[in-house]
């Protein structure tokens, strides 16, 4: 089993957004402390120095392997006119350089899920490693009225009657947290989702990812509540 995942220095939507402190320690820090109790191998792709420097002398992360992002997917992202990511041509140059068992379980995760625990995604792997699914992944799970895009859509109830949200067909969201496959999968469908895969719900805690300045506020809220229960 091995760990994957990106660390962008700056973002559009929230200024150094990895670097931000919840409760005195950086974003990206947070869960890589968490999953790197696992034991296992944990790489990084990231075009930040501040990063790589900090890899190669905190002791909470002597699992963890950061390398400079290539030039050519920085341009992507640079690129203005460019609507696609090259998050999965970063993935597949890691698999490509670091992973040579093409059965070997990966997560792929992301650091703006700053409350996963390593058991979630200890479990998660289990999942994987019976065989049953190609994909595992992470989602939070919605019991309301939905619509898509407007009131003329509604996605998982009959707008002319009154249900019980418990009676609703539940709305699955990615949340990014984890995807889960191996190599041989990602190669075959150069994706990492795909049919036969495995919605892990997360609970509200674990599945909150950070996209936003009111997301980074909340998880400060939870943080200070997480410590306070503690004490």
């Amino acid at each position: 089993m091995k760990i994957f995942t990106y660390i962008k220095n700056n973002s559009s939507r929230v200024n150094k957004k990895n670097f931000q402190k919840i409760d005195g320690l950086e974003l990206w820090k947070i869960l890589l402390y968490e999953l790197n109790e696992i034991g296992c191998e944990v790489f990084i792709d990231t075009d930040s120095q501040e990063v790589i420097d900090e890899c190669s002398k905190d002791r909470s992360l002597q699992n963890t392997t950061a390398y400079f992002r290539k030039k050519k997917f920085i341009d992507m992202e640079n690129d203005s006119t460019n609507t696609l990511s090259p998050a999965n041509l970063m993935f597949e140059n890691f698999l490509d350089n670091y992973v040579s068992d093409n059965n070997e379980t990966i997560v792929l995760t992301h650091v703006t899920s700053p409350f996963l625990k390593k058991e979630t995604v200890l479990n998660a792997v289990k999942i994987h490693k019976t065989g049953k699914y190609d994909y595992i992944h992470s989602v939070n799970i919605e019991r309301d009225f939905g619509f898509l895009g407007g009131f003329d859509n509604p996605i998982n109830f009959n707008p002319n009657v009154i249900q019980r949200t418990q009676d609703l067909t539940p709305i699955y969201f990615s949340n990014g947290a984890f995807f889960i496959m191996n190599k041989r999968v990602f190669k075959e469908n150069q994706n990492r989702w795909g049919k036969n895969i495995h919605f892990y719900p997360l609970s509200p805690v674990e599945g909150v990812e950070i996209d936003y300045y009111e997301d980074l506020e909340i998880a400060k809220i939870i943080k200070r509540g997480l410590r306070n229960e503690k004490n």
